[in-house]
């Protein structure tokens, strides 16, 4: 189980930092405030982005 964690932890929150990012669909402050989310609340930030974030169109 700590594996299955420490994997989730190397992968997800990553993923979404960088999403945040790149995404045209957010201002400046947007961003920041999403990557202090995700960095002070690593798990449940991480996961709220990902579902509730700025969508991205599929190509």
């Amino acid at each position: 189980m700590i594996a299955f964690a420490v994997i989730a932890l190397l992968l997800i929150i990553p993923f979404a930092i960088f999403d945040t990012v790149r995404s045209k669909d957010l201002s400046t402050t947007q961003k920041f405030l999403w990557i202090l989310f995700i960095l002070i609340a690593p798990y449940l930030g991480a996961i709220v982005y990902l579902f509730w974030g700025p969508k991205q169109k599929a190509i």
